[in-house]
């Protein structure tokens, strides 16, 4: 329901967790999980969806663009409160449309246009999620650190799923994998209890939280009967949002006016949003144009026992790179939910852009000068890919923690400067669509990272590498060979 009345967010992860609160807990993390899992399929798929002479960077770009474009739009497009079971529904079924044009067309525009549907569909999904856990109240820093747990996992499950169905070829491997977003539909439907079956559970709720809220229209006994967070099949939203006027009429609740949504904007342009551009924008510039250059000749297994055994081929040390990446990205955004740290303050929030720029600075001057002492560089490398890992997940989940579990913001003034007339359960119902907006318009800032990192990296890898041989290390040339 409307998330108006905020107390103090509570617990990550109470000790003494109740089965709706288990449920609870595991629905936002399968959502997370199989939302984002698609996106690491395709990238991981990548070189076997294009023919030959065509760069991996399309894929990048295809499977990002859409999804910023999801991001960007949608909270700004949409008034009204959010028809979350139709919106899920929908994304769902883009999703496997998207995976199974990817699969069996042979076309190239039409396997880009797969990639792109699925794209938009896992934007906005991430979106639709995020927006759902402010509809929790108290619980939403619980909703958001299990979400980006998911998250998180879904970097992992997406390259280990692939690689599972890649001997049966990219048509019946992704045929199968179309079948992911069906059961985060069915997880909604099934799983997920209201707020008000969780909250019966609860030790303690604030009294506004206690007092059942209405819909914003009520136009009808059949909106009287439904409720907003309702994920069960008796009854479906029969649209993606509930249509609100600018006014108020008899009964119903306001919709967020544009101009209103700027004000909200504004304050949180350097505290949350910028600092998620830049960590994400440095982040996926070391992935994808400095990693693949950071390359040594292959390990011995007397000096390094263990990377010797796994590093057997030059192009193996993107793959130990990008593996060690997603597994600590999983650790740090799951950080809140499984591990119960505290999310970084507010005021600290720049701090992971920091160290990101640092890394990035450390790495590139290594790929252009081989500084790092021979018998550690590569052992080395592994570990600031951890710290890496570690800052932008715990970025990511910090930022997305504290928009959930801030309080309501003020009530809006008239034109004459008076404060706005509204009854207590129109401000429930503002506060809980104005915080839906919040946690919605920060969600562009990681894919707008990544998206400038794509366009960014392919220059820069290239310019690294040019430089090596230059100074007669050749190794990033024949790693392609």
């Amino acid at each position: 329901m409307p998330a108006g009345g905020h107390a103090a967010p509570a617990a990550p992860l109470a000790a003494g967790q109740t089965g709706k609160a288990l449920r609870f807990s595991i629905a936002f993390f399968v959502f997370g999980l199989l939302n984002n899992a698609l996106y690491v399929v395709i990238l991981t798929a990548a070189v076997e969806l294009l023919p030959a002479g065509v760069p991996t960077g399309v894929v990048a770009l295809t499977n990002i663009a859409p999804a910023l474009l999801a991001k960007a739009v949608w909270p700004y497009a949409l008034r009204g409160q959010v028809r979350y079971a139709r919106r899920i529904a929908a994304c769902a079924l883009l999703s496997a449309v998207g995976m199974l044009l990817v699969g069996h067309s042979p076309v190239l525009a039409s396997r880009l246009t797969g990639i792109g549907i699925a794209s938009f569909s896992s934007g906005l999904g991430e979106l639709t999620f995020l927006q759902l856990s402010t509809r929790y109240g108290r619980r939403a820093g619980q909703a958001v650190g299990w979400f980006a747990s998911g998250t998180g996992a879904a970097g992992l499950l997406g390259a280990a799923a692939w690689w599972l169905v890649r001997p049966l070829g990219v048509a019946l491997g992704l045929s199968l994998l179309a079948a992911l977003p069906l059961l985060m539909a069915a997880c909604y439907l099934v799983l997920l209890p209201s707020r008000e079956a969780l909250e019966g559970d609860a030790a303690y709720r604030t009294l506004a939280e206690s007092e059942p809220t209405p819909r914003a229209s009520m136009a009808s006994e059949s909106d009287d009967d439904e409720e907003l967070l309702r994920p069960r099949a008796q009854r479906r939203e029969s649209m993606d949002v509930a249509p609100l006027p600018f006014g108020r009429g008899a009964g119903s609740a306001r919709a967020v006016p544009f101009a209103r949504k700027m004000l909200l904007l504004r304050p949180m342009l350097l505290v949350y949003i910028a600092p998620l551009v830049l960590v994400y924008l440095l982040e996926y510039t070391i992935n994808q144009g400095i990693a693949p250059t950071l390359l040594y000749p292959l390990p011995s297994t007397s000096q390094h026992p263990l990377l010797g055994r796994i590093i057997r081929k030059l192009a193996d040390y993107y793959v130990v790179y990008q593996t060690t990446y997603q597994a600590f990205v999983f650790l740090s955004r799951s950080s809140i939910s499984m591990l119960r740290m505290p999310a970084i303050p507010r005021s600290w929030l720049w701090a992971p852009a920091v160290m990101q720029a640092l890394l990035v600075a450390l790495l590139a001057s290594e790929s252009l000068y081989a500084w790092f002492r021979p018998s550690i560089a590569s052992p080395l490398v592994i570990v600031l890919v951890c710290v890496e890992g570690l800052a932008g997940g715990s970025a990511y989940v910090s930022v997305f923690y504290h928009i959930g579990t801030d309080p309501p913001s003020p009530a809006p003034k008239t034109a004459s400067g008076a404060l706005l007339d509204e009854t207590d359960e129109e401000r429930e119902e503002r506060q809980g669509q104005e915080q839906e907006f919040r946690i919605g318009s920060v969600g562009l800032g990681d894919t707008l990272g990544i998206l400038v990192a794509a366009l960014i990296s392919m220059p820069i890898e290239v310019s690294l590498c040019a430089a090596q041989v230059a100074s007669g290390r050749t190794l990033c040339r024949e790693v392609k060979s």
